[in-house]
């Protein structure tokens, strides 16, 4: 299961849809990294293109067809912050984030 630099273009339709699902609120259960980020809080804003292949973007492939991604994201104060997303890649490539953490 090597990890390979940048997201590839096949999971990025998927994965854009979670990541705007959790900048509009739409996943409150994994946002508690980001209201305890620094003094006050964070505010992510949506992730832009640079996200694909910034150097902390890793992708792990497995053999069945699924991978596993964690991508920094950015904040209004921060490009992009130490919080990460873990993004889970089903076989069909459904994409659902996981979990959301400080670095």
């Amino acid at each position: 299961m090597p990890a390979m630099a940048g997201v590839p273009e096949r999971y990025r339709a998927s994965i854009r849809h979670e990541l705007d699902d959790l900048v509009a609120g739409a996943r409150p259960e994994l946002v508690t990294w980001v209201h305890q980020y620094g003094d006050d809080g964070a505010t992510l804003i949506e992730q832009p293109e640079d996200i694909w292949a910034h150097e902390r973007a890793d992708v792990i492939e497995r053999t069945d067809g699924s991978a596993y991604v964690v991508l920094p994201l950015w904040t209004t104060q921060e490009a992009p912050s130490d919080l990460s997303a873990e993004v889970e890649i089903a076989v069909d490539g459904t994409a659902e984030i996981s979990d959301v953490h400080v670095l």
